[in-house]
């Protein structure tokens, strides 16, 4: 049976002073004040099944650091998924955990112990739970205590100690006040002594639902640096009968948790017809289009259609950092505050000694909106579920919308952030701006390159001539009700989904936006910034070339891209210059036909007696390292106007990235390379970029070429 388990945030098994640098000695009070608090919280859950909710609402909303608790209940599992929350890691009984100091465990003990290292000062904390086991047991288990404090103040002679758990002893002069003494208060009472130690719980921790039994103060914090805590005693979580101890000790880690906020549209509630009528009346022409700087105009309608999100569709701020609880409502918090409000009622009532009619009134309060609160939370999580259920239920088994739901949900219940990225020192990047500025510096690497005085290649012009591309309202309209709605923002947070539900009146506004575009030959520089999510491959995860770069960029140049795209891809077909062995990004073509042609002429060979010989070819990073130079030289002889090459040159220089991870973005990383991933024309580009690669025996897909000789 466990008895005891803890979790801790990941990345907090050793801290850093705030800056990075060690500093010269200094004495620990002014040591202490480069710190933030460290919140270490302790409760007897009585059953982490049947609370796993409260528990994974209280690691979500208090934040801990290190959150211990004893008298779970549970049998050792063959897998702890399903307890994991993200953002922390779990120490128990039953797995090796970094971070644990497993030499001093004994299995037949109730224990756990874990080391925390601010770099500066150490402490031991020894997570308790002492069962009624009778006073032998009792005695043994404060020997062991005893004995392995020694060993480890040996190893540590400078650590503070640190018992928490529940104790289950009762001493009438040294606990808070009872009627009598027992062995476990008395063995417990030595304990202290020998080690020196401070109880600091000064009030009752258990709150029992028995009427006529009274309130005991059995979970117990004793340190050996009692002036650096700050404890106190909040409700129980979910049906325990135990209280939460919180402590908050001055010697701390920086507190790498407050990452900002995002914000979440609610569209199921958006008023669509006033925010449609808002935009239709809306004086674009004399406050957007100002100016003859596309840039600048971009800005202003982008300002505006935020301005109309925030007039007409409701949204929340949700903090980043941590997963949020998707089923935790209005209900659950007025439940939770009624809970809080009910317990610190009978709290004051209990300490001004008033009748103990009025006390034990108080405390039924408390137990009827603590009873009502875990009925409120377990109805909304299985009302989350069910309506998870029935919409996956609705998606065809194995379809893009079945497997992306099924992901959203594993990641919200189990997965954990990105883990401790190498850097290429060999040191470890542990917050999410080092991790973003590594990835940033190891995509943007990928899409530099260094031409010294090469000169680009010229190819002969062929015999056709493409027309100077215009842009019609019609064209942007059905290029906006085309937009998928379920992809994300851009840079520039303006969604799929308001382009399309207002189409018809965003359509007139768009279209004059990308006639100036066209015409000034500029491209406006909020669309050249793209966002990027790592998303990991096969190998280890603290490889950061073990990444995939997807990137994000505005969907406003995507729907410009799109209209240029069609116009650019018909001309083309029309007119064949597109190498026929080219099979990627074409319409009417797929691996299947390459293959089938592929199969044909090998088996051509074989038929007559003869042998095939096929040389496959993958160009490393392929569309991250275009030559801009080179590309933007084939583009004339293609017949394409020099107007549509000038605007193609613009879209191509000075482009940036940044890499966001859990809220926090990476600076700014130039790239003077590739085409742009995520962009729609980035495909075709590539396409006339290698056309003239593809000669007599090579086929290709995309990147992809093979090369084949029949003898």
């Amino acid at each position: 049976m466990l008895h005891s388990a803890s979790w801790r945030l990941d990345g907090r098994t050793r801290w850093s002073v705030i800056g990075g640098a060690r500093a010269s000695p200094q004495s620990p009070s002014d040591q202490r004040r480069h710190f933030l608090p460290l919140k270490v919280h302790l409760t007897n859950i009585r059953g982490l099944h049947s609370n796993l909710d409260p528990v994974h609402h209280h690691l979500e909303t208090e934040k801990p650091h290190l959150f211990f608790l004893t008298e779970t209940q549970i049998a050792t599992p063959s897998d702890v998924a399903y307890l994991n929350f993200p953002g922390y890691t779990l120490e128990h009984k039953f797995k090796k955990c970094a971070g644990r100091l497993r030499g001093f465990e004994k299995s037949e003990f109730p224990v756990l112990w874990l080391l925390v290292d601010t770099g500066m000062e150490k402490s031991l904390y020894a997570g308790v739970y002492r069962s009624h086991s009778g006073d032998r047991e009792t005695t043994r288990l404060m020997e062991y205590l005893a004995e392995t404090a020694d060993i480890a103040l040996q190893r540590y002679p400078t650590a503070e100690l640190v018992f928490l758990g529940d104790f289950n002893a009762h001493h009438k002069e040294w606990l808070f006040p009872y009627q009598k003494t027992d062995h476990a208060g008395r063995e417990a009472r030595k304990l202290a002594l020998a080690l020196n130690l401070t109880q600091l719980v000064d009030q009752a921790t258990r709150i029992p639902d028995i009427a006529g039994h009274t309130p005991n103060c059995l979970d117990l914090l004793l340190t050996t640096d009692p002036h650096r805590h700050s404890v106190s005693v909040s409700a129980p979580l979910g049906s325990s009968d135990h209280c939460v101890v919180k402590s908050v000790s001055v010697c701390s880690p920086p507190d790498y948790t407050h990452r900002g906020t995002r914000r979440v549209w609610r569209y199921e509630s958006a008023d669509w017809d006033e925010m449609r009528a808002f935009f239709a009346s809306y004086p674009w022409r004399r406050l957007c289009f100002y100016s003859g700087n596309p840039s600048c105009v971009a800005d202003a309608i982008t300002a505006v259609i935020r301005q109309g999100m925030e007039y007409f569709i409701p949204f929340s701020d949700i903090p980043l950092g941590y997963k949020a609880r998707p089923w935790y409502n209005a209900d659950c918090a007025r439940a939770e505050a009624r809970k809080q409000s009910a317990y610190q009622a009978w709290v004051k009532a209990r300490d001004r000694k008033v009748r103990a009619r009025k006390v034990r009134a108080k405390k039924r309060a408390y137990n009827a909106a603590a009873r009502s609160c875990k009925r409120v939370l377990r109805k909304a999580r299985f009302d989350h579920i069910s309506r998870i259920g029935a919409k996956l239920a609705s998606y065809p088994p194995g379809s893009k919308q079945f497997w992306s739901l099924s992901k959203s949900v594993e990641s919200n219940f189990c997965r954990p952030t990105l883990p401790p990225l190498q850097k290429p020192d060999g040191s470890l990047a542990h917050t999410a701006t080092e991790k973003a500025n590594l990835f940033a510096d190891l995509f943007a690497s990928n899409s530099r390159l260094d031409t010294g005085s090469k000169h680009p290649p010229t190819l002969p012009h062929c015999d056709s001539l493409m027309p100077e591309i215009t842009v019609f309202n019609k064209e942007v309209r059905r290029s906006l009700l085309g937009l998928d709605v379920n992809k994300a923002s851009g840079p520039d947070g303006i969604p799929a989904r308001v382009l399309r539900y207002c189409a018809p009146e965003l359509a007139p506004v768009l279209t004059r936006l990308y006639r100036l575009s066209l015409t000034t030959k500029i491209v406006p520089k909020s669309w050249k910034l793209a966002n990027v999510q790592p998303v990991p491959k096969k190998g280890s995860r603290a490889d950061p070339s073990n990444y995939r770069p997807i990137a994000i960029t505005s969907v406003l140049c995507k729907v410009m891209e799109r209209v240029l795209n069609r116009k650019l891809l018909s001309y083309l077909e029309d007119n064949d210059l597109l190498s026929d062995r080219q099979y990627g990004f074409r319409r009417g073509r797929s691996t299947g036909d390459l293959l089938v042609y592929a199969t044909h002429c090998w088996g051509e060979a074989i038929e007559n007696n003869g042998e095939a010989i096929a040389v496959s070819l993958d160009i490393s990073k392929a569309f991250d390292r275009v030559w801009h130079a080179s590309l933007l030289s084939k583009l004339p002889a293609y017949g394409i106007p020099a107007g549509f090459c000038n605007w193609v040159a613009d879209f191509l220089s000075e482009r940036s990235i940044r890499v966001v991870i859990d809220g926090c973005s990476s600076e700014l990383m130039a790239i003077d390379a590739g085409v742009p991933q995520g962009s729609v024309l980035s495909a075709t580009l590539f396409l006339l970029h290698i056309n003239d690669l593809l000669s007599s025996g090579i086929v290709g897909y995309a990147d992809d070429s093979t090369v084949m000789v029949s003898v």
